[in-house]
């Protein structure tokens, strides 16, 4: 008998059972080809094939895994101190000469509003995507309602989802984790039960998700006192923005190396 990667048995996606649906295939909650090798549980074989491939409907084809990948793959390679300074960066819309340390982006990220919009939300789904997952995975509690409309944004492409990031001026305080994860622990959680948001520290940078409705009401206050604490007792962020564009964000450290 094959082995079946589930636990409550109905996928957190599309919330299907067996055996409408299946559980063979090994579901990694965060792409490993940034190399993490966490395992999920209940993510059905369909919802799995979904995030990691081409929508060709659409003028730019990108799978919400890609535009995830892609990014977290650049600041891999160049945020110090770097274990992979002698592993090739596999990149579709990036180059790094890790002899000259030079990073160039190739012609087929283009520089273009409808380019670089849809850019923007699949790594905004891919981000919920692997949030959703890597709670279920520690928690086994992803099959909460409250959590509907990061099912509908991440695995539908249903309405939008805002995700916010602190402007960190050059200053990143971590190294690269060889195997990255989402923290998930009773802290996280209360702040989940009570403002609605989750809080990311990945590969150096903050990210700020909402993640159950309870986000909208209390937004302006949670995130203003958010980044108060975080800023204390020495300042060294300017701000929390909204990502709406992907370009906001600092990825190739421009900040940081100079």
């Amino acid at each position: 008998m094959k082995k079946e990667y589930i636990n409550k048995g109905i996928c957190i996606w599309c919330l299907k059972s067996k055996p409408e649906v299946s559980f063979l295939r090994e579901p990694h909650t965060i792409s490993k080809k940034i190399g993490a090798n966490n395992i999920g549980l209940d993510i059905c074989d369909s919802c799995n094939t979904y995030f990691g491939v081409k929508d060709k409907s659409k003028k730019y084809p990108m799978s919400v895994e890609l535009a995830f990948k892609e990014i977290f793959n650049v600041i891999r390679h160049l945020l110090p101190p770097n274990k992979l300074e002698n592993k090739k960066m596999d990149s579709i819309y990036f180059n790094y000469f890790k002899n000259k340390r030079v990073f160039k982006i190739k012609k087929s990220f283009q520089f273009q509003r409808e380019f670089i919009s849809m850019f923007t939300r699949q790594f905004k789904r891919g981000v919920y995507e692997a949030f959703l997952q890597e709670y279920h995975r520690i928690t086994n509690n992803g099959l909460d309602s409250k959590f509907n409309k990061i099912r509908d944004f991440a695995r539908f492409d249903k309405g939008d989802i805002p995700l916010y990031f602190i402007d960190n001026d050059g200053a990143i305080a971590t190294q690269v984790n060889d195997a990255p994860s989402f923290s998930i622990n009773d802290k996280s959680i209360q702040q989940i039960t009570d403002f609605g948001f989750y809080l990311l520290l990945f590969f150096g940078f903050w990210f700020f998700l909402e993640v159950t409705p309870r986000a909208e009401i209390s937004r302006e206050v949670f995130l203003r006192n958010i980044y108060r604490e975080l800023n204390m007792p020495n300042p060294i962020f300017s701000g929390i923005k909204t990502l709406n564009y992907i370009t906001n964000l600092d990825f190739t450290l421009r900040k940081l190396n100079s």
